[in-house]
């Protein structure tokens, strides 16, 4: 996987997280534990920090970039952050899920629990209230959730962070980062069964 040093600063990865060797970190990237980067995803922190929180996932094609020195992103924990979204230096809670296609805009802000739906745009400097679901361009609310739905959001996130544990103990000798996720999950599920 490219680790690059960008202005004396490398990206630091928790040894309980998998970054696929198809993803590429540049600068001041911060993984925490139990954090999973899917192929494709390009992480560039060359102007400010980027920190992705414990259980997060971070799924293909996904693009985040801090675009100057007042765009840090911060991800929280138990995130879930979809195929081909594009992150610009904004801020997110605890327990928020990003569908794809979305495209955040600086300085935004995203409560704790928010869900956004798919190909939405969220605007420069927006800041989402706790637990509701946004949609469209640029995004407005579709309806509020409850604090259980919330404990799902948490539940769904923690459970594809060990997705790739569960399959790298019952194959060790796999390259799961060859593997597609669609074919990840059949394997899981397998195993369950």
């Amino acid at each position: 996987m490219p680790i690059i040093e960008y202005n004396g600063k490398k990206p630091n990865i928790s040894p309980k997280s998998y970054v696929s060797p198809m993803a590429t970190l540049i600068g001041d990237v911060r993984v925490n534990e139990n954090v999973i980067i899917w192929p494709g995803s390009i992480i560039r922190a060359e102007n400010s920090p980027i920190n992705i929180g414990e259980y997060t996932t971070i799924f293909d094609g996904v693009m985040m970039f801090t675009r100057s020195q007042k765009s840090s992103i911060n991800i929280g924990r138990y995130c879930i952050i979809e195929s081909g979204v594009t992150l610009l230096g904004c801020f997110l809670e605890d327990y928020v899920q990003i569908k794809e296609g979305t495209l955040i805009y600086d300085e935004a802000s995203i409560g704790e629990g928010v869900i956004i739906l798919n190909q939405s745009q969220v605007p420069p400097g927006l800041t989402i209230p706790a637990r509701v679901v946004m949609r469209g361009i640029p995004v407005e609310p579709v309806r509020e959730q409850t604090r259980n739905d919330v404990l799902k959001q948490k539940e769904k996130a923690e459970n594809y962070s060990q997705l790739f544990i569960k399959i790298k103990d019952h194959l060790p000798n796999a390259q799961s980062y060859l593997l597609t996720l669609p074919d990840f999950i059949k394997i899981m599920l397998k195993k369950e069964d």
